[in-house]
């Protein structure tokens, strides 16, 4: 076994580990990623994909403004601890529709109205998304590749009328062929990843106060709800190259925690057990390597097994191969 694999039967609950925490910020902040007995818990996940054209430049064809899409799915995680180490491990996956603006129905291809063809239209789904966080002497840290960094004041909410908030802007910035070896540019800009990630976490002071009462380990996820911006290319199903486009796109959602994979509505959870089983409980372990993108994941299922490039798989619309895969 590689020496930086981890295995399911090196890791164990959180609980004592979470116990060890000695300030009240950081025993919330570890349960807003995840459960502190170590079961399952959901971000429901729920917005829309919005159109960001510059000075307008489609007009009517694709313009300024437009709901492009709706966003339902999840990110399903737990929380595991490693002894040996201290070490807290947040564990993911996630898988998120796109879906019909109006009818609201998941769909599995998309007519591009700059060139109009159609092709298929992947869900989102990262099967690995994971982080690691350290727990001595009572101190939490993030964990970044070989560095340690204590969050201390960094998970401090703030606090606005009875609701306390944790702000994280996140900003991606990355080669596909640094970080993941994939040799294709996808049509990014200096073939790089630019993007924008921002999270606000708000969580009601009486429900933050039942948890951190007492000595104990809270049972079940805190009620935390969620809101989520991304600001982002044209993803890659959308066929539109990020070098000659005049625009991107900007997720807008929100997000509230479930107790596990039962607490989803009938539709998505029938969704996900027919065609993505996987996705009915978090990893099992952390994955080696970094964690799983949209473009990686379209990378795997779509470009890699048929041995095309993005240019090439954008260009299959044309004879509708693309399509009949959706």
């Amino acid at each position: 076994m590689p020496e930086d694999l981890i295995s399911p039967d090196d890791l164990t609950s959180p609980g004592e580990l979470f116990a060890s925490l000695a300030d009240r910020d950081s025993r919330l902040f570890v349960q807003l990623l995840g459960r502190p007995d170590g079961q399952d818990m959901l971000y429901r996940i729920s917005g829309k994909v919005l159109n960001h054209v510059r000075g307008d430049a489609y007009g009517k064809t694709f313009p300024h403004g437009a709901t492009l899409f709706g966003v339902e799915g999840f990110n399903i995680r737990r929380l595991a601890a490693d002894p040996r180490t201290g070490d807290l491990h947040l564990l993911s996956r996630e898988i998120v529709f796109y879906t019909d603006p109006v009818t609201g129905k998941p769909l599995t291809s998309w007519t591009n109205p700059l060139d109009g063809h159609t092709r298929a239209l992947p869900p989102i789904t990262n099967a690995h998304v994971d982080s690691r966080y350290r727990i001595r002497d009572g101190v939490l840290f993030g964990v970044f590749g070989p560095a340690q960094v204590p969050l201390g004041g960094s998970v401090a909410p703030a606090r606005m009328h009875d609701t306390l908030a944790w702000t994280v802007d996140v900003p991606p910035l990355y080669s596909l062929a640094e970080r993941y070896g994939i040799d294709d540019d996808f049509g990014l800009a200096n073939q790089t990843y630019a993007a924008w990630e921002l999270f606000d976490f708000l969580v009601d002071r009486r429900e933050a106060d039942a948890r951190t009462d007492g000595d104990g380990t809270p049972e079940g996820a805190m009620r935390v709800v969620n809101c989520w911006t991304r600001a982002c290319p044209y993803i890659p199903a959308m066929a539109i190259s990020e070098e000659s486009a005049h625009g991107s796109l900007v997720y807008h959602a929100r997000s509230w925690t479930l107790d596990g994979f039962d607490d989803l509505e009938p539709w998505l959870r029938s969704a996900v057990r027919e065609g993505y089983p996987e996705y009915e409980s978090a990893p099992a372990a952390p994955a080696t390597g970094p964690n799983d993108t949209s473009w990686t994941v379209f990378h795997a299922l779509e470009l890699g097994p048929r041995g095309l490039t993005w240019r090439d798989w954008c260009a299959a619309a044309s004879n509708g191969s693309n399509a009949s895969n959706a």
